[in-house]
């Protein structure tokens, strides 16, 4: 354990930086720590002109016009080591690499200071850092996991959630010390006074916890209790529907023909449910993505490469549009009037105007609402049902996976719509086919 550590310690870098090299007085020596890849930028109280200052060396140049270079140069050093030794310890203590916030106040005991620049730091409160997050993030400064921009939806969740806790705080004004399980129940309340859905009270809580992990990174907050497994962001599988074969097929036998904008919705919408592509991909397959008997294309979402095979219904939809249009689809039309036109399709579907009874939590309570099927078809429906036809006809999980992208079998069972009663004839097939097999032979 000790030699996988110090080999984490060693591949780490510490390099000191000044705040502004362009500066024509005295401007601040900073460090700069990277490791495990992470990195934090630490005030070292110490300052110096550039004019003085060796950039390729890190430190202060020995000249006869600054003296002090020799005994700046040694504080450096100790800076440094010290640095070095705490992230060592720290490994060590915690069997991990520790978090931006336990490096900075472990540097802080060691090193003992009191820098001005800290001070100001851990001033901002709560309400003042989400706002700088925010703002950052609309900016572009602040990026995803994956080093891209926030994109807009993201961003919209941000001030919705913001708006709510702008709120809460007319009523309960918050602090990073008083964000506690008191703190927690009773901003669980109020969003549940709201009427919510769990799946909306965890979104907020999420995104709240969001910006109390930007503020301890930012070393704003020390409060580490909304990483209790109590600060909990509740989650519960959302209602929505499949269609199986027979209900897809009714929907490729209604006569559109008479209402054009209806029926290039319709072969898009089908074309997304055979091929279990989401809307922001199916509605942008080019020519260039059609490969003989497969469609090879890059998601939008997660940038994957998938390559899925071109099944009877797609085929026919290509062959029906071929040189209609400058691709080989008709031009897609935005999500949420697309949505609108499917329910009127779906409507005329026989089998889709059969009732549904849906159980939720809302505001805490628990009521049951009735829909008739077609009203709840849209284009994620196209997806849900393409993981879900493959799954009962026998079709492998993990190939299946491969095309929907779940990372888990785990998580795509949750995504697929499968009744008890279903899984378990599926189960009874398959036993069959084992006892058929072996007779044969």
């Amino acid at each position: 354990m000790f030699t996988i550590l110090l080999q984490k310690v060693k591949v780490s870098k510490f390099n000191f930086y000044l705040r502004d090299n362009n500066a024509i007085a005295e401007t601040p020596i900073q460090l700069f720590i990277s490791y495990n890849n992470t990195r934090i930028k630490y005030p070292t109280s110490k300052r110096i002109n550039p004019k003085y200052w060796n950039k390729v060396n890190q430190s202060a140049r020995s000249i006869k016009e600054f003296p002090q270079a020799k005994l700046l140069n040694a504080t450096l050093r100790s800076i440094r080591e010290t640095a070095e030794s705490v992230l060592l310890k720290l490994e060590l203590e915690l069997e991990r690499p520790p978090t931006k916030i336990e490096l900075i106040n472990g540097l802080n005991r060691a090193l003992k200071f009191n820098v001005e620049e800290n001070q100001s730091v851990v001033k901002k409160g709560f309400i003042e850092s989400m706002d700088e997050l925010i703002k950052e993030s609309v900016s572009g400064r602040r990026l995803d996991d994956s080093g891209k921009r926030l994109n807009k939806r993201t961003i919209s969740m941000y001030l919705t959630t913001q708006k709510r806790l702008l709120e809460f705080n007319q009523m309960y004004p918050i602090t990073f010390e008083n964000i506690d399980q008191n703190f927690y129940s009773q901003f669980l309340s109020f969003l549940n006074d709201k009427g919510y859905t769990p799946n909306t009270v965890g979104k907020h809580i999420q995104i709240l916890k969001t910006f109390l992990s930007y503020a301890t990174e930012k070393g704003y907050n020390s409060n580490l209790y909304f990483k209790s497994r109590k600060f909990k962001a509740f989650k519960e599988p959302g209602f929505s529907i499949y269609l199986n074969i027979d209900e897809l097929n009714s929907l490729k036998d209604i006569d559109l023909s008479k209402e054009p904008h209806l029926e290039r919705v319709r072969d898009l919408f089908l074309v997304g449910c055979w091929t279990g592509l989401r809307f922001s991909d199916f509605t942008s397959i080019k020519k260039e993505n059609i490969d003989d008997k497969l469609l090879k294309i890059k998601t939008f979402k997660t940038g994957e490469r998938v390559v899925i095979p071109i099944l009877p219904t797609v085929r026919d939809i290509l062959d029906k549009y071929e040189g209609v249009y400058d691709g080989p689809l008709p031009p897609a039309i935005s999500n949420q009037k697309m949505n609108s036109y499917l329910k009127q399709i779906a409507k005329r579907s026989e089998l889709l105007n059969t009732p549904i009874k849906q159980e939720k939590i809302k505001g805490g309570k628990k009521i049951e609402e009735s829909y008739m099927k077609w009203e709840l078809v849209t284009t994620h429906t196209a997806r849900r049902s393409f993981a879900t036809n493959m799954y009962k006809s026998g079709f492998p999980t993990l190939s299946i996976m491969k095309i929907t992208g779940h990372q888990t079998e785990s998580a795509f069972l949750l995504y697929i719509k499968v009744t008890s009663e279903e899984n378990a004839t599926r189960l009874l097939e398959h036993w069959e086919n084992i006892i058929l097999n072996n007779v044969n032979h």
